[in-house]
């Protein structure tokens, strides 16, 4: 008896345009990571919806996405705001009769220090940006794509969600870790729905918010470098490979997964 693979991938030219007729929501899409996974979504077909806090940075990315011959609508949210990512996920199913793919990305460091100096409502802020956040998304993206018969969700947990680091943000990395085991639970109750669920554990990429860490030092941009064992940090196309790759159907066997691109790091 064969098996039967529905999702074979059988040339290179469906490989460049693998999610044509998908329809993708990215949060944190204004900047770094969510603006080049936007963009690279929709180099591969998909219709995307840009969600994010500042409204002219997503209009800016969107205007990019167009000129290049992609589609976007962008909507402003704030994914700890249960009716704003409600709204984000309406709009890919009015604007583009329903959801594919989401990329729950937006997300924040913090407030920085130790663990016995956090405040309990920092800390919880700070967990919700993280964590809590995640949740939201997911609670109304799965019926959207349950609605659509399946699809894929991406979670951003970065590798401080699946280590540890003594650096005075523990919100952050408690957050993360949630991340990726949310990601395993979701997995696991909609598997048998068509809908897969995975995470990206990225180590330190060239973003705005890396930049505001560094704060223009030399010094600390080495210290972030040498800690990965390649001698540098990813760049944001990088980050959105894998993005995309996770989205795709020769990913299909890929749910409960953690996708570690750390440059070595927590090979160490």
């Amino acid at each position: 008896m064969s098996a039967h693979f529905p999702h074979r991938i059988s040339d290179s030219t469906a490989l460049r345009h693998r999610l044509e007729g998908k329809v993708a929501l990215v949060t944190g899409a204004s900047s770094g990571i969510g603006e080049a996974a936007a963009k690279a979504l929709a180099a591969q077909g998909a219709a995307v919806v840009l969600a994010a806090r500042r409204r002219a940075d997503l209009d800016r990315v969107a205007g990019q996405i167009t000129a290049a011959g992609g589609t976007a609508a962008v909507v402003r949210a704030d994914v700890t705001v249960d009716e704003d990512v409600a709204a984000a996920v309406r709009t890919a199913e009015e604007r583009f009769g329903g959801l594919d793919i989401a990329f729950n990305n937006a997300g924040s460091l913090g407030t920085p220090g130790l663990i016995a100096e956090q405040k309990p409502e920092t800390w919880a802020e700070d967990v919700g940006k993280v964590l809590t956040s995640v949740f939201l998304s997911m609670r109304h993206e799965i019926p959207a794509l349950q609605r659509r018969g399946g699809g894929v969700i991406v979670n951003n947990a970065s590798q401080l969600g699946v280590v540890g680091f003594g650096a005075g943000i523990s919100s952050y990395v408690a957050g993360k870790h949630g991340v990726v085991g949310l990601t395993k639970a979701a997995a696991l109750e909609y598997a048998g729905q068509n809908i897969r669920v995975n995470a990206l554990a990225l180590a330190s990429v060239d973003t705005p918010m890396y930049r505001s860490t560094v704060g223009g030092s030399q010094e600390k941009a080495d210290m972030f470098a040498a800690l990965h064992p390649l001698g540098r940090v990813a760049t944001p196309e990088e980050a959105a490979s894998a993005v995309v790759y996770l989205a795709g159907d020769e990913a299909g066997f890929f749910t409960g997964s953690v996708l570690v691109m750390d440059g070595g790091w927590t090979a160490q």
